[in-house]
């Protein structure tokens, strides 16, 4: 009796566990930092379903800073959206440096989670910072830019790419990469104009996804484009603008067709009621 009871205790932690099956996430973190902006952790989470890798949309995950002496500081929790992605934005507490090191040390977890077994990813990195500058050398304008430390110390042999923003995606700026020379420092040219609205620029210089020092990004906006004309019809009356900019043309003849249609025949009815009228009377 005692090993049938054995069995059906079994039976049903078996059933328990295929009803609630638990899957294990896969979880990418990466520290990106805007110059005088915002820092913030970029996750992103995925698990092995039935059709492949998907999205780990809902997925709580805790953020923590590790201390100089192994404990863990507690940050806040990320959900992720439907694609399974977030970003963790880090305030100025969670930017402190210590005495001890100039390395911020994050762990981002998985914890308690009744779809998702529990797991932690690490990251360390030293801190940097990214200025630059449009500036105009011999009528050809061109932008610098310096990459240091968190002591100050220029970083040599840092690969910087400079990008122009647009709507949908950057646009490269001359060449893929340009390698930081022993002061820190890059040089690039600006030599074909490019658009801009009222003749303004705004130009990023990253670092991409260091090892070290993760994606650091700097923004400078200069009036250096060619203004952009305006050739937008929203206050224009035109065929697919709303019903209050119909063009004159399209509100006059319409409603001169429909009083000639319907001018006749109010004169017809009102014609036959005298007529009506006038043989009732004899």
């Amino acid at each position: 009796m005692r090993t049938y009871l054995i069995y059906f205790f079994l039976l049903l932690a078996n059933a328990a566990f295929a009803q609630n099956p638990t899957h294990k996430a896969r979880v990418s973190a990466q520290y990106v930092k805007v110059m005088n902006r915002e820092a913030f952790i970029a996750l992103s989470a995925k698990y092995k379903g039935e059709n492949g890798f998907e999205p780990a949309s809902g997925l709580a995950i805790q953020v923590y800073k590790k201390m100089p002496d192994d404990s863990l500081f507690y940050l806040g929790v990320a959900t992720m959206n439907p694609e399974g992605k977030t970003k963790f934005v880090l305030n100025d507490s969670s930017l402190a440096k210590t005495k001890e090191s100039s390395v911020f040390t994050y762990v981002v977890k998985i914890e308690n989670q009744s779809t998702y077994e529990d797991s932690e990813t690490e990251i360390n990195i030293a801190d940097a910072y990214l200025s630059a500058a449009v500036e105009a050398v011999d009528s050809i304008n061109q932008i610098r830019a310096t990459l240091t430390d968190g002591s100050g110390q220029p970083l040599a042999g840092q690969s910087l790419k400079v990008q122009l923003q647009r709507m949908y995606a950057p646009l490269p700026i001359g060449e893929e990469n340009y390698e930081t020379d022993e002061k820190g420092s890059i040089t690039v040219p600006i030599e074909a104009p490019m658009p801009g609205v009222n003749g303004e620029l705004t130009f990023e210089v990253v670092l991409n996804e260091s090892e070290t020092y993760g994606t650091v990004k700097a923004l400078v906006t200069a009036p250096i484009g060619t203004p952009i004309v305006d050739q937008s019809t929203f206050d224009k009356r035109t065929l697919w603008s709303p019903p209050s900019k119909a063009p004159y043309c399209l509100l006059i003849f319409p409603n001169l067709i429909i009083l000639g249609v319907w001018l006749p025949i109010l004169l017809l009815i009102i014609n036959l009621f005298r007529i009506s009228k006038a043989g009732m009377n004899t």
